[in-house]
C-alpha cells in the first residue's frame, strides 16, 4: 500500500574500501537510468563474487558484467559513468556526512528520529513507523 507515510532514502556507507566505492558507483550509475534497485539487488545477490574480485580492473569488469544483466540499461552510458568515476565525489561526500552523524556501518535505519541498528524483526520497524506516523 502506498499511502505516503514512509519515504525510503538510501545512503551509501563506504566502509569496505574500493569494493564499496565500486559497488556504490555501479548502483549510482545505474540509478541515473532509473535502474538503481536492479543493480543493488544484483550486487547483493552475487556479493561473494564482488568480495572475491581483487584489484581495480577486476572490480570494474565485474560491475560492467552485472550491468550487462540488467534489461534496459544503456551499457555505453553506464560504462562511461563508471569508467569516468562520475559519481564518486558525490558518494564520498554523502559517506562523509554519514560518518559525521556517527553512521559507519550498515544496516542502520532512521525512522522518525529513532535510529534502528542491525537486522531487526519486522515488528521493530512496524512499531517505529507507527510511532513516527502519530
Amino acid at each position: 500500500m502506498r499511502d505516503g507515510r514512509v519515504k525510503l532514502v538510501f545512503r551509501d556507507v563506504l566502509n569496505h574500501g574500493e569494493r564499496s566505492e565500486r559497488a556504490s558507483e555501479a548502483a549510482a550509475c545505474a540509478g541515473r537510468q532509473g535502474k538503481f534497485w536492479e543493480m543493488h539487488a544484483s550486487l547483493f545477490e552475487k556479493m561473494s563474487e564482488t568480495w572475491g574480485a581483487s584489484g581495480s580492473d577486476a572490480l570494474l569488469a565485474l560491475m560492467k558484467q552485472r550491468a550487462a544483466e540488467i534489461e534496459g540499461l544503456d551499457q555505453a552510458d553506464f560504462a562511461q559513468c563508471v569508467d569516468g568515476r562520475e559519481t564518486l565525489a558525490q558518494l564520498k561526500a554523502a559517506d562523509a556526512e554519514q560518518r559525521e552523524r556517527g553512521i559507519i556501518t550498515q544496516p542502520i535505519l532512521e525512522i522518525g528520529g529513532q535510529r534502528i541498528v542491525g537486522n531487526q524483526a519486522f515488528e521493530v520497524f512496524a512499531q517505529a513507523i507507527e510511532a513516527a506516523a502519530k
